[in-house]
Parts: C-alpha cells; sequence; structure tokens
C-alpha cells in the first residue's frame, strides 16, 4: 500500500512539474508558408490589442496581391474577424505589413488566415520566405 501511494505521488509530482513547464503560445514568432491555398490558417498565438503580421518576399503563379486577415480563434463558437490587409509589397522583393490595433483587451488566441490570393478565392498558390508576428508594440 506504501509503494502505491509513493508511486501515485511521484507521478502527481511529475505531471505538475510537466504542466508548468509547458510552453505556452508563442506571442512574436517567425516561419514560412509554401505552396497555400485560399484558407491556409497560420498557427495560433495569445495576445491582446496589437498584432503585426509580416510577409517577406512573396511568390505566386504571376499574381501579385494576397489578402490577409485576423480571427479571434474562440472555442466552441464562431472565430471572429478583422480588417482584411492586401499586402503587395512582398511580391516585388520588400515586405509588406498589416497592423491590427483594434483588438481587445484580455489575452486571446489569434490566427491569420488567407483570404484571397490575386484577387481570387481559388486557384493560384503562396508562398513566402519570411512571416514575422509580433505582438509587442502596443501592449500594455
Amino acid at each position: 500500500m506504501k509503494n502505491s501511494v509513493r508511486i501515485s505521488t511521484i507521478a502527481g509530482t511529475a505531471a505538475v512539474i510537466t504542466l508548468a513547464l509547458a510552453p505556452l503560445a508563442q506571442a512574436n514568432w517567425s516561419s514560412s508558408i509554401t505552396g497555400a491555398s485560399v484558407g491556409f490558417e497560420s498557427r495560433r498565438w495569445s495576445d491582446e490589442l496589437y498584432s503585426q503580421v509580416q510577409f517577406t518576399n512573396c511568390r505566386t503563379d504571376g499574381s501579385k496581391s494576397t489578402d490577409v486577415q485576423m480571427w479571434n480563434d474562440i472555442s466552441l463558437q464562431p472565430d471572429e474577424s478583422y480588417d482584411n490587409k492586401t499586402f503587395t509589397a512582398c511580391f516585388s522583393g520588400g515586405t509588406s505589413n498589416g497592423e491590427w490595433t483594434d483588438l481587445p483587451s484580455g489575452m486571446r488566441n489569434y490566427y491569420f488566415k488567407i483570404m484571397k490570393i490575386g484577387g481570387s478565392t481559388f486557384g493560384p498558390q503562396l508562398s513566402v520566405s519570411t512571416v514575422t508576428v509580433d505582438t509587442t508594440k502596443a501592449d500594455g
């Protein structure tokens, strides 16, 4: 009986330590996109008040724009959308920048979604060399 109590205590302690060390949703991150279609959703991050999404070096089959929209990921309910931004500078070697400054207070999970590529809701695919999400400008 004493051994089973000891094993339970050790297992319970290990679970608490593991949970305490588990990573939270990253606020700032960089990645890339390869061959995304309209409807592509980014990974989630936690933020409040402000988020910035940047695309550097975008490529498609001839089109020179992509529409990016910010979404609030709400469990067991429809997600809430925010402004749509049209990115064009990234197609000529620059960086396209979208800032969402009207996000509600209180930490929430967000993601962006590709809404159009080259003005179309179907067809072309998008690749982006560097995608950066920055949440630090206006928080606090």
